[in-house]
């Protein structure tokens, strides 16, 4: 009932006019998308460097400070717990991803992580916010290390979207596990998503009335259906990257960096599907072989 009002509902925001603008979204392969993986120690010791760089900028370093701070206020306590190995660096990153007030620092970081991914060089020239994003994505890995549970949230948009079969959001999404929150955000595209890779920061934000699921840049959907603006995603289970350790000199490759991320146990059912394979081959087999029974002739 609820998906049906939700197709009901809106369905009729397309026929409001109103000045949207058209953009495809595809794997989105401009993105910058790096897992860092293998090189996470490497880069620990280049963050704080390139972090000093980027506080050059007033706003940027206004809002951290303030995110850090607001992050010595929440670190857990008896409420909930966090991973081995999460440090206050991407608590902050996380808070200050969330923090509208007085300068929002996310619509700028992710107007440069989808276009940082043109090429290493662009990368190192012109992407301000390595540090940034460095905190935030191992923010993400530490908080959702595999697909084991799935969430089932929302993402509205004032853009009209034309949605390839498979697809990255191209930068780091923001979803919601309340459809409203979401709305509230625009309706010209809605999303119904399941993620495996999104994780929920409802404890860590800045904002918790919005319950948000916040979708790293890699992973990747597949489109289930599209009705008018209403658009149903699901993840593939997999995460893929074009680029690996850029900083240290990794660039692209003609195909991307898949890296699966399946849930635990998936393997067990794959045995169980080859095993019912076989058993219905051997039967077809056994089906086909001539019958050792002379046939009656036919009157």
């Amino acid at each position: 009932m609820k998906l049906l009002f939700l197709t009901w509902f809106f369905f009729l925001q397309v026929m409001v006019p109103a000045k949207v603008r058209c953009v495809v979204m595809d794997m989105m392969p401009n993105a910058f998308d790096d897992q860092y993986i293998g090189c996470e120690a490497a880069m620990e010791n280049e963050a704080p460097k390139l972090l000093e760089k980027e506080q050059s900028y007033e706003d940027f370093r206004m809002m951290w400070d303030q995110a850090a701070k607001a992050w010595a206020r929440k670190k857990p306590g008896k409420t909930y717990s966090l991973p081995t190995g999460f440090k206050d660096e991407y608590g902050t990153a996380v808070v200050l991803y969330t923090m509208e007030i007085p300068h929002a620092i996310h619509p700028e970081l992710n107007k440069n992580v989808s276009v940082a991914g043109q090429s290493r060089n662009y990368y190192m020239r012109n992407f301000h916010f390595k540090a940034f994003h460095f905190y935030l994505t191992r923010a993400l890995q530490l908080l959702k290390p595999n697909c084991t549970n799935k969430y089932y949230t929302y993402r509205g948009s004032k853009t009209v979207y034309n949605v390839s079969d498979h697809v990255r959001f191209g930068q780091f999404g923001s979803s919601s596990l309340d459809y409203y929150v979401a709305g509230d955000f625009g309706k010209a595209t809605f999303f119904n998503i399941t993620t495996c890779s999104g994780t929920d920061i409802t404890g860590l934000s800045n904002l918790k009335e919005e319950f948000e699921i916040l979708i790293p840049v890699y992973e990747k959907f597949e489109k289930v259906q599209q009705m008018a603006n209403l658009v149903t995603l699901k993840s593939t289970g997999k995460r893929c990257s074009y680029f690996n350790c850029a900083y240290f000199g990794d660039s692209t490759s003609v195909n991307a960096t898949i890296i699966s991320s399946a849930p635990a146990g998936s393997l067990k059912w794959l045995w169980v599907l080859l095993v019912i394979i076989v058993f219905i081959v051997i039967y077809c087999m056994m089906e086909k072989q001539p019958s050792t029974q002379s046939r009656q002739a036919p009157v």
